[in-house]
């Protein structure tokens, strides 16, 4: 009976000393510092006169410190020590150190471990001439990016070289606040790879989206250039067949940019191309996209567009403009129309009138579309391009093609803006009967 009992408290403490070796070497479900300061503190601890040490890493986004690394803890303060996070307020020693500049020191009346480092009485100024072990505070800061604190407690006897010791312990918190900021860059920069891959993959994805070649016909051209102001954008373009020899023709602009107006851009998408197949009239098919996008509507995000409905027969144009840039109807016997809003910005609200229009097209007339980072772009004195400039970069050239009277408002585009970057995304489609 005695041997058995034996055998169990020599299991026991076993476990005891393999779980405090897994925290030692771990922590409790942590990644492990790239700096090991028990190690670096424990080489030589008779020249040091370090009896023990511990890191603690200070999360900035959690307002907490969390224990990191230690050195020298007898088995029970290793296991508190690993167990337990602080909050400021609850660690005076630790607080000591995040307005500090330095080596902060505390005197320990005789005691030691984790208990006392706790207790510890910053009222007292420390002696750094006493025969009597201190315990010291070291930030481990780069500028004014705090870290971490190294707490370390000196050896029996510690006045013997303790102006070495210090020189020692700050060069290791030195060495240590430097691999502490590589490994946090290091682990940025591979955050900042991968969403730069994520977002060149979202760019292809989104390009899927767009019409990759545009159709062409014997009496009728069409252009389209497409640029976003980031790597992916809200504004987009469609060209697509219906039935009985006509043509759809989508333009649209959704109210932010970056990857939220991208991915309420393919929302939108696809909802159109449901809703032309289930409704001829392009009043019926805004309606019917309005209706669905308003339950998923969220912030405050909405889509102006333009959706025509090019009649090949019969060379009319049917059109609704919900709450977009008005289309510029630029007339081969001169003059230039603007093709107003029928309808107010699609998931908005749902209820309001939706009217289309139907204009007749001539030879030589061209429908132009765009989205507001044509007239919204601006120069190096602030000034914004314009709808003014736009329709004068027009009228000012015959444009015998639709490519041509693309080429002809992007040159007017950059000879004004010169250098400046591009402020929003940008799209322009052109329509030109033959």
């Amino acid at each position: 009976c005695l041997v058995d009992r034996g055998r169990e408290r020599r299991r026991a403490r076993a476990e005891r000393e393999v779980g405090v070796a897994e925290l030692r070497r771990h922590g409790p479900g942590r990644e492990p510092v790239a700096v090991e300061v028990g190690g670096d503190l424990g080489r030589h601890p008779t020249e040091l006169g370090v009896e023990r040490a511990a890191l603690y890493e200070w999360d900035k986004e959690k307002e907490l410190y969390r224990p990191s690394q230690e050195y020298g803890l007898n088995e029970e303060d290793a296991i508190s020590f690993w167990n337990r996070a602080f909050v400021p307020g609850e660690f005076a020693f630790l607080d000591s150190c995040r307005d500090a500049t330095g080596m902060l020191a505390c005197q320990l009346d005789g005691a030691s471990g984790l208990n006392a480092w706790l207790a510890a009485d910053l009222t007292q100024d420390a002696n750094l001439g006493s025969p009597n072990a201190l315990l010291f505070a070291v930030p481990i800061a780069v500028r004014d990016d705090l870290y971490g604190v190294m707490i370390i407690e000196e050896a029996a006897g510690g006045l013997r070289f303790r102006s070495r010791r210090l020189e020692i312990i700050t060069g290791i918190a030195q060495q240590a606040a430097l691999a502490i900021q590589n490994d946090l860059l290091q682990k940025e920069m591979v955050v900042r790879e991968r969403l730069e891959t994520e977002v060149q993959l979202a760019r292809q994805i989104q390009k899927t989206f767009l019409p990759e070649t545009l159709p062409t016909f014997e009496n009728w051209e069409l252009a389209a250039r497409w640029k976003t102001a980031r790597q992916v954008g809200g504004d987009f373009y469609d060209v697509f067949d219906l039935p009985d020899n006509r043509l759809g023709l989508f333009i649209a602009d959704v109210a932010d940019k970056g990857v939220p107006a991208a991915l309420f851009m393919a929302l939108t998408r696809t909802l159109v191309r449901a809703a032309v197949l289930e409704n001829a009239s392009p009043a019926d098919a805004l309606r019917r996209v309005n209706e669905l996008l308003v339950p998923d509507t969220k912030q405050g995000m909405f889509v102006t567009a333009v959706y025509a409905v090019l009649d090949m027969n019969n060379n009319e144009l049917t059109y609704v403009n919900a709450g977009h840039n008005p289309p510029l109807w630029v007339k081969n016997s001169g003059g230039i129309e603007r093709l107003t809003r029928t309808a107010i910005a699609l998931g908005a609200f749902i209820g309001h009138g939706v009217e289309e229009r139907t204009i007749q097209l001539e030879s030589g007339d061209h429908i132009f579309l765009y989205t507001d980072g044509l007239t919204e772009s601006f120069n190096s004195e602030g000034e914004f391009y314009g709808e003014e400039r736009l329709t004068d970069s027009i009228t000012a050239n015959q444009c015998s093609s639709a490519h041509e009277m693309m080429d002809v408002v992007e040159k007017a585009l950059l000879d004004f803006v010169q250098d400046m970057p591009a402020a929003d995304d940008l799209t322009m489609l052109v329509l030109r009967r033959v």
